[in-house]
């Protein structure tokens, strides 16, 4: 009888702790909706597909207003988490990925905003394969936590991943360019 009840309490721990982790990175926990709203906007410019052959200091431009709106029914804010301490933000932002079935494709970054609100520091920090919906929810949830934290993915990455699909991005091909904020191939920017 004992031993039921130490096993009852484990598991329920187990939910309870699962159930908070979720919690904490529940956009809604850090922004009102329309504070959510603005950051998504600041965010699809970026992790959205962009118009063809436009720059970084093109993306907010207003001509591309109405591209960037469709953006924003295209992606989603999946998580999200504020570091109090450095005011980081964290995000994971997922889309539509093209596939014969429904797939979806991540990104996790993280950037800084300043007192005025406007964007000042944004990285991509990974983008997934694209993946069915709960297996991305669970991959891309598990690389975010680990970002968050601070933790190393490169157990995650292609190369060393034992063949399941977590991150294509970066690689020894692909990185982030802080400067550009576009994914780069050694010569090339990549189109998104």
């Amino acid at each position: 009888m004992e031993i039921k009840n130490i096993t009852s309490m484990a598991l329920f721990a187990v939910l309870l702790t699962g159930c908070s982790r979720t919690k904490e990175y529940d956009p809604h926990s850090y922004l009102s909706d329309s504070e959510l709203n603005d950051v998504h906007w600041k965010i699809v410019h970026y992790a959205g597909k962009s118009p063809e052959g436009i720059g970084i200091f093109d993306v907010f431009d207003k001509r591309f207003d109405d591209h960037y709106r469709q953006q924003l029914n295209e992606n989603r804010i999946d998580k999200y988490y504020i570091d109090k301490e450095t005011n980081i933000h964290y995000f994971l932002i997922s889309r539509i990925a093209p596939s014969l079935t429904e797939k979806r494709v991540a990104t996790g970054g993280k950037m800084k905003l300043n007192n005025e609100n406007n964007l000042i520091e944004y990285e991509e920090v990974f983008r997934t394969w694209k993946m069915v919906p709960d297996t991305l929810a669970r991959r891309a949830g598990l690389l975010f936590d680990k970002m968050v934290k601070g933790e190393s993915l490169d157990n995650y990455h292609t190369k060393n991943s034992g063949g399941i699909d977590y991150i294509e991005f970066p690689d020894e091909v692909v990185t982030y360019d802080k400067n550009k904020r576009k994914w780069v191939i050694t010569g090339f920017e990549l189109k998104k």
